[in-house]
């Protein structure tokens, strides 16, 4: 008889599962209905299974793991290059490499690929291990387990090597043991054969992303329709073989000279030289070819002559045509301190795969032109080449600051279709445009108006033009008339509101007594909800609606009391002013039948978690003192678990969900926008010589520009921008272009964001949605669903943080039922890139789950000493409310004199009250984090106050000398009166504008230095990890002057300004020097390496603990600065005060490090900055700068090992204090 056993499966979102399986199943098998019940499983193309940190071989039988009661198995997903599978070409014995595309065409095969990719790895390892933990036997046991981990651990670093190498077409052991095998630069026999064997494997150009030759995964039809059968696996032709190989020669030569304390110049003599000695042993290539090098990769190779002297970059090949003897020429350089030999191998790889971007980039636009693909010839390719960078020769630098064509000057109008294309002809013509993804229009479902509801509502709905509703619609009106609870989770633009109006005001009409309570996250959603329910009451019989909010006059306040019947709220007012003073609303409370609860992805992390407690605070009350109990609406667009999400934020019991969606969808167009690399002459002061170096062009006015082209035609656009100084920046430079371009239509354009004043958002809004403004450039503020009428493209500039955002952005465009466009145009940070390079990664992934942690004990002890003012608690009654937590939590308050309760009573009938000092705790108690302290932005001329900015931001945009911008127009900051809290400024006209210099240090609170003494009660389960108060402070010592043209920092300026600081809670470990050593001596950034190891560990929290990534910040290193950086891993609560989430890591810490590994060493990404999937957090303060993966690899490694070293010695601390 099989025995089944249950087994929990978690992922790195924070969802988990519970499945129960047959102990003679294998792995493969529990994959497989993984992909078809855990929706985590069923995104990812590619996932291993962990257990303890092992992986879990796919074919051995789940009963040969020894999974203890308590115990997981953990989800990875993991990035790896495309499988290829030989093909046999008909008429050749050669084998073609051919790669699927697009999701697998049924759950078996995409099953059967995982194992295979499983087999095919485990197939590359030592036949030891075949009888090991990964794939165990009935004879094999826990001590092989875990000697084939280890094995697997050490071998990584290794096999990971050899992607990076892959992808680079280069070898690194070779490429070393070439560099270093000669004493001088001179290139002896044996050096020459060494060079010809790394040549002799630069033979195809591929494709990236699949590995396939580049032209052959062009080349798919012939002219008769039918699938093109190549004879071989290679297209490339001769011509540009040779030219691969001219380039790694010349390559791997400037690193050979830089080795040998050779000067990076080199004469052309010189290099022609070295040719002639591997063309008698047999290379082909000549000096014509060596001089149409810089014409193929003008951002890498350079000829110049002697009298342009300049001090090139590792990244960056300079040939000096001067005839001068070779020792002249160095005798006119400077000598330089001689690059470590890694860096100048990395450095070899980078030029590499830059040479063969930009081939795949010039391809990519030829063959998009070419009729016939299979024949391309070089001075094609040039020409494309051309074409796509901005910096080649001849190209000046435009007026704002790149190299760029010319900005469209015309105004007729475009379709958002046609758009696409005059970008590709005009601003876009370089290559900026390198995916667009085609989402395809949805055909309404329609369905009759329920009979349920009464004539009144249906005239309200004829008023509005409707005669049927989508199907959704009327599914979730009928459930909600029934009394169920529901959650409405549907695209946006797809009619939810009347999802919950409809059957609220059915409900209010047919009872004169009956109540609604409605909650947005926003004062301007329930701004806009009243305008929609007003219009919508015309129809049914006169009861009152009303705004309950910060805004609300006392009269007001008083009049919604005693009158309204529908009161449109927020949690804070529920909080602090409804459930505090709950007498005061006895007639809503006792007659509420309905709360309505909209935006719901949006109450998430400590936000969702507060504002879960207070709405079991609303629950208990309406049971225990007004004897109601009312059904719950919510309503959200971008979620991954709406239903446990919803049912969580109430602690509901049951919830129907309602997701198919039946409104229609217009076509959108999805283009990823990558600015272009150009080089840069960087002037050093005090130097001579100049620096050249490749960087992407701005996409501050990338996006500048496209939100100019789009306005020009007719175009209603949103540019979303992560901060409000981006904001302000994309304004001032539409407003630049928009003057040379179209005059009339500068003022047609402005900014929207936090920080300005009420009147002047709400103007935004209505000259938007009537279309007097035809572009806005806005934060996040504008991201959820106020209403400002058709618009018909968004550019999001940077990803937003989330995909959920990223969507919910792009869904503001195309509401009316039209065409919309999306562009995303890209830093040049790693995550962005990344995107850029794999946009399926962007386009096929999950959207991310929103969790809430209702028994997070700091949170609910706040909270539940509300609920004790309200009304005593009884854990007998409360229970049911307030969870598990209940009872320690209540003791723990009675422990600290919050809470007391007659002894003489039994135990299952006693009652707590609150006894506390604070007459009303709420107030004590910021569900939002928001700070009470702000200062004012004045105008100096007018007294007009232009904004209020909070505290811990204040300095980052106001100080003396400071520029500071407000809807494009730009002030100078002329006086900051910190006792008053007031900035004075007046108007200037400046090309520049100023960033601060600042830092942000975490000091532990309760030791010397970075390390207090270690405090064995706080210790777990033999871990020398800890909790620490600590302190979290920002120094501000300085800001820059920067050229808005050029960006080219101008001067620097000191500045002495108070530091912010406020206190949290810290979970740190330390790493030993000892591993630093080891790190530094491999020739890594021991900062990068800690920066991806905190990122990593950060990444796995959600295996452990619920919360969000937004609850916890890593410490991150600026990649900017020099200074000292604590030897430790450190994660640490973003809010004041902490949240006691760095508490309940601390035990677990450990099994987070062995997680984290697991995560980093399954993950064959090739970059050192790694990928989303592995170091890469959205949460990264330094947008994922200075990272290093391999590092964090050693680092962690590095610090389990100390820990187990750390348990031998202290066996008897391995309990749980």
């Amino acid at each position: 008889m099989e025995e089944e056993q249950e087994l929990e499966v978690r992922s790195l979102s924070g969802e988990s599962i519970t499945i129960s399986v047959s102990t003679t199943e294998t792995i493969a098998a529990l994959k497989l209905v993984l992909k078809h019940r855990f929706s985590p499983a069923s995104s990812s193309s590619d996932f291993h299974l962990f257990l303890r940190g092992m992986k879990l071989g796919v074919q051995s039988q789940i009963g040969s793991h020894s999974i203890n009661p308590g115990e997981f198995i953990a989800l990875m997903p993991f990035t790896k290059k495309e499988k290829s599978r030989n093909v046999q070409c008909e008429g050749s014995g050669v084998a073609l490499q051919t790669t699927q595309q697009g999701a697998p065409s049924s759950l078996a095969e995409s099953a059967w690929r995982d194992m295979m990719e499983d087999l095919s790895y485990l197939s590359n390892t030592v036949s030891s291990e075949e009888q090991s933990g990964c794939l165990p036997n009935s004879s094999s046991d826990k001590s092989k387990d875990e000697a084939s981990d280890k094995k697997h651990t050490k071998n990584y670093s290794r096999k990971r090597r050899r992607k990076v190498e892959s992808k680079a077409g280069l070898a690194e052991d070779l490429i070393s043991s070439l560099l270093l095998s000669s004493k001088n630069s001179v290139l002896d026999e044996d050096v020459c054969g060494k060079f010809l064997q790394v040549l002799e494997s630069v033979h195809c150009l591929s494709d990236a992303e699949t590995g396939n030759c580049m032209l052959l995964s062009k080349v798919d039809m012939q002219e008769n329709g039918q699938p093109y059968q190549p004879s071989c696996s290679c297209l490339c032709p001769p011509w540009l073989t040779i030219m691969m190989k001219t380039f790694t020669f010349l390559n791997i030569f400037a690193g050979f000279l830089q080795v040998h304390h050779e000067s990076v110049m080199m004469t052309f003599d010189l290099v022609n030289d070295s040719l002639d000695k591997l063309r008698e042993l047999g290379f082909c290539a000549s000096v014509e070819d060596l001089k149409r090098l810089p014409d193929l990769c003008p951002k890498v190779v350079y000829f110049i002559d002697q009298e342009a002297e300049s001090k090139l970059s590792l990244d960056a090949i300079v040939i000096n045509f001067s005839r001068e003897k070779t020792d002249q020429v160095k005798s006119n350089v400077k000598a330089q301190k001689r690059a470590p030999a890694s860096k100048i191998i990395s450095s070899i790889k980078r030029r590499q795969i830059l040479f063969q971007t930009t081939l795949e980039g010039g391809l990519r636009l030829l063959l998009c032109d070419k009729i016939d693909k299979k024949v391309v010839s070089l001075a094609e390719l040039i020409t494309s080449i051309k074409k796509t960078d901005l910096s080649s020769h001849g190209v000046a630098q435009g007026k704002y600051g790149s190299t760029t064509e010319a900005q469209c000057c015309e105004n007729h109008p475009l379709s958002p279709t046609s758009m696409l294309e005059h970008l590709r002809k005009g601003i876009g013509s370089k290559g900026q445009i390198v995916h667009v993804e085609e989402i395809n229009a949805r055909v309404a479902d329609f369905t009759e108006i329920p009979d349920e509801l009464s004539e009144n509502a249906k005239s309200s709905l004829k008023a509005m033009g409707i005669t049927k509703l989508y199907s959704h619609q009327a599914e979730s009106i009928r459930a909600s008339l029934c009394g169920r609870n529901v959650v409405v989770a549907t695209m946006t633009s797809s009619g939810k509101s009347l999802c919950y109006n409809l059957p609220v005001l059915e409900a209010l009409s047919q009872n004169d007594l009956a109540c609604a309570l409605y909650l947005f996250p926003t004062k301007a959603l329930a701004q806009d909800q009243l305008r929609a329910l007003l219009s919508m009451t015309e129809n049914f019989e006169h009861f009152d609606i009303g705004v309950y909010d910060g805004d609300t006059s006392q009269e007001e306040r008083i009049w919604l009391r005693d009158n309204a019947r529908l009161l449109i709220t927020n949690p804070d007012m529920l909080h602090l002013s409804i459930l505090p003073f709950h007498g005061q609303f006895q007639r809503i409370l006792s007659n509420l039948k309905f709360v309505v609860f909209d935006e719901a992805h949006a109450y998430k992390g400590a936000f969702g978690c507060h504002t879960s407690l207070i709405l079991r605070r609303l629950r208990r009350l309406c049971s225990h003192v007004y004897g109601s109990d009312p059904s719950f609406v919510f309503s959200t667009a971008t979620s991954a678990n709406p239903r446990q999400h919803a049912m969580e934020l109430a602690n509901l019991p049951t919830m129907e969900l309602i997701d198919k969606d039946g409104s229609p969808a217009a076509p959108k167009l999805f283009a990823l926008w990558n600015p272009p690399l150009c080089t840069k002459t960087v002037i050093q002061a005090g130097r001579k010589n100049n620096t050249i170096v490749t960087k992407r062009s701005s996409p501050i006015l990338e996006v500048s520009r496209l939100l100019a082209e789009m306005v020009q035609h007719g175009l209603r656009s949103i540019a979303f921008c992560k901060t409000r100084k981006l904001c302000e920046l994309v304004l001032s430079y539409t407003h630049e272009v928009l003057q040379d371009t179209a005059p009339h239509l500068v003022n047609s354009i402005c900014a929207y964001r936090a920080g300005y004043i009420a009147e002047d958002r709400r103007r935004i809004e209505s000259e938007f949605f009537s279309g007097k403004l035809r572009g806005i450039a806005a934060t996040s503020a504008l991201e959820l669903g106020i209403d400002v009428g058709h618009v018909d493209v968004t550019l999001h500039l940077g990803f937003p943080g989330s995909i959920a955002s990223l969507w919910q952005q792009a869904g503001r465009s195309g509401r009316r039922g039209k065409p919309s466009l999306a562009v995303y145009v890209a830093f040049e940070g790693p995550l962005d890139q990344y995107f850029m390079k794999f946009p399926l990664k962007l386009f096929r992934s999950r959207m991310e789950c929103c969790h809430v942690d209702a028994q997070n004990p700091k949170i609910l002890e706040q909270h539940l000493i509300c609920a004790a003012t309200e009304h005593p608690l009884s854990l007998v009654y409360d229970g049911k409310y307030f969870g598990s937590g209940l009872s320690a939590a209540v003791t723990a308050l009675k422990n600290r004199g919050y809470l007391s309760t007659d002894p003489s009573r039994e135990s299952a009938a006693r009652i707590w009250s609150y006894i506390g000092q604070e007459k009303s705790p709420s107030r004590s108690i910021s569900i939002r984090a928001m700070e009470s302290e702000k200062y004012k932005v004045a105008d100096g001329k007018t007294n007009e106050v232009l904004e209020e900015i909070e505290e811990s931001r204040a300095f980052f945009q106001v100080y003396e000398g400071a520029i500071y911008m407000n809807q494009g127009k730009t002030y100078i900051v002329k006086e900051l009166n910190l006792s008053s809290k007031i900035a004075v400024c007046q108007r200037a006209d400046v090309k520049y504008y100023t960033q601060t210099r600042d830092y942000t240090d975490i000091d532990v609170i309760g030791g010397d230095l970075a390390y207090p003494p270690r405090v064995l009660k706080m210790q777990f389960r033999g871990t020398t990890a800890l909790t620490n108060s600590c302190r979290v402070t920002t120094t501000w010592f300085g800001f820059r002057r920067i050229c808005k043209r050029t960006n080219r920092v101008l001067d620097t300026v000191d500045l002495v300004l108070p530091r912010y600081s406020y206190e949290s809670q810290a979970v740190w470990i330390r790493v030993p020097t000892s591993v630093k050593s080891a790190v530094e001596n491999k020739g890594f950034s021991f900062r990068a390496g800690l920066h991806a190891a905190s990122h990593a560990v950060l990444n796995v929290v959600p295996l452990y603990i619920i919360c969000d990534s937004s609850d916890l910040a890593p410490e991150c290193a600026n990649p900017h600065e020099t200074r000292y950086a604590p030897e430790r891993i450190l994660l640490y609560d973003q809010r004041p005060g902490g949240t006691g989430i760095s508490m309940r890591i601390q035990p677990v810490f450990d099994d987070m490090l062995t997680s984290a590994l697991d995560m980093l060493t399954s993950c064959y990404c090739s970059a050192d900055a790694g990928c989303p999937n592995c170091v890469q957090t959205l949460a990264c303060q330094e947008y994922n700068e200075l990272l290093h993966k391999d590092a964090a690899i050693m680092i962690i490694k590095g610090v389990l090992e100390a820990e187990d070293l750390y348990s031998q010695q202290h066996p008897g601390r391995s309990g749980t204090a």
